[in-house]
């Protein structure tokens, strides 16, 4: 059979011929274009609407494979910056892929690049929809990433599930979704949502970090909601490597410093636990010489009038007994006497103030406080008390962690 030459293109040909390549490409239509589309393909039949669903209209271009492992539309782009296949509408949608059975709609593979590529200026760059199984489902074997989604002002990755999941993403050896946010400014978000009480992003690991957030020059993990954190763990719910600050109050059942040993650094720990008051006490205490007439004048601070109020104090001698030591004056201009010792004597004295500053007026400690109807019958500590674990006020206001749980106790058994 002689060639096949090139179709009748109105801008000539492209200089591209099928059955020169290596291997030659078998086809059965055959278009050429040296600028334009080799092929253009137009239908005006409208889709229908009826009790079985969606039919689609016509189709500009059709491609029908029926073998097992053919394709029925190929695209192919040899230049680094050229395009394989093509979508564009105005109204509509660019490139559909629709499946009977249990194979993807649209399939992308790439060697090196991406296997699918979704560009959008204002809109969706890639949306997936399913009614019972995966709105999109994204594998990198070999440490690649499974689905990475990028938006500058719109949405990076949308995907929406009715009973499915919206997002399924695995990976064996690199990331399975990463969400990245490009603004300059912090209004954008890589990756979650959540409209209802379910989590907004979950990770589930059983050996490494359920869900692990890095930054360079901001905060590793952003959180705020009416709890902004809940964490719970066995045996702890928090491991904090370095400094914290909470500028709210903190509260808790006990606390304490964990410290290694002074004299067995290597083998021993060395456990004290806090002072408890129920007011906000500023403790201050230190050495007095007393001078000939046995009086000594102690400077404080030059804030701690503006700190303290209700001041209390303790003396004690040292070397030999003074009764008759005491308070000549009380703090007046942030500052005290003692009067009463001997010439030459050394006086150990404490001074203690509750807080005053505008802080602690506006947040006062309620030493003595009443559960909320609702927290009746459940504990901070159930376990103390010989309730329960279900019988937690943190079980009470957090039951999703529950669910958690269930589900991790769920696939342990499998």
């Amino acid at each position: 059979m002689s060639p096949i030459g090139p179709p009748q293109a109105q801008d000539g040909p492209s200089g591209f011929d099928p059955g020169l390549e290596d291997p030659p490409v078998k086809f059965g239509v055959w278009g050429d274009s040296s600028v334009g589309s080799g092929v253009v393909g137009s239908s005006g039949r409208p889709g229908t609407t009826g009790p079985s669903g969606t039919t689609p209209g016509g189709a500009g271009t059709l491609g029908i494979n029926q073998e097992s492992q053919g394709v029925g539309v190929l695209g192919r782009a040899d230049a680094s910056t050229g395009t394989a296949v093509l979508g564009t509408s105005g109204q509509g949608t660019g490139v559909a892929g629709r499946s009977k059975g249990a194979n993807p709609g649209v399939a992308g593979v790439s060697k090196d690049g991406d296997g699918v590529t979704g560009t959008s200026t204002a809109g969706n760059g890639v949306s997936g929809t399913s009614t019972a199984g995966n709105g999109m489902s994204g594998i990198s074997a070999a440490g690649g990433t499974g689905v990475v989604a990028g938006s500058q002002s719109g949405k990076g990755l949308k995907a929406d599930s009715v009973t499915g999941t919206g997002i399924e993403s695995d990976s064996f050896d690199g990331i399975g979704i990463l969400g990245q946010c490009g603004h300059s400014d912090s209004g954008g978000f890589g990756f979650g949502f959540s409209p209802n009480n379910a989590p907004g992003v979950m990770g589930t690991s059983f050996n490494g970090s359920g869900v692990h957030g890095f930054s360079l020059r901001s905060e590793g993990m952003s959180a705020f909601g009416q709890v902004g954190i809940v964490a719970e763990g066995e045996p702890l719910a928090g491991d904090f490597r370095g400094d914290v600050h909470v500028s709210g109050a903190l509260t808790q059942g006990g606390g304490g410093i964990h410290i290694d040993h002074p004299l067995d650094p290597e083998n021993r720990f060395l456990d004290h636990t806090f002072v408890q008051s129920p007011e906000m006490k500023n403790v201050y205490d230190g050495t007095a010489t007393l001078d000939d007439r046995g009086t000594a004048t102690v400077q404080l601070p030059d804030w701690f009038d503006a700190l303290n109020e209700n001041v209390q104090y303790q003396l004690t001698a040292i070397g030999g007994p003074a009764p008759s030591l005491h308070i000549s004056s009380p703090v007046e201009e942030n500052r005290f006497a003692i009067a009463g010792g001997d010439p030459g004597q050394q006086v150990c004295w404490q001074v203690t103030g509750a807080r005053r500053d505008a802080w602690a007026r506006t947040h006062p400690v309620v030493a003595d406080g009443k559960k909320e109807p609702e927290e009746r019958g459940y504990y901070l500590h159930p376990e103390a008390h010989g309730q329960p674990a279900e019988r937690a006020i943190g079980r009470l206001r957090h039951p999703e962690t529950v669910t958690r749980e269930s589900r991790v106790e769920e696939a342990e058994r499998v």
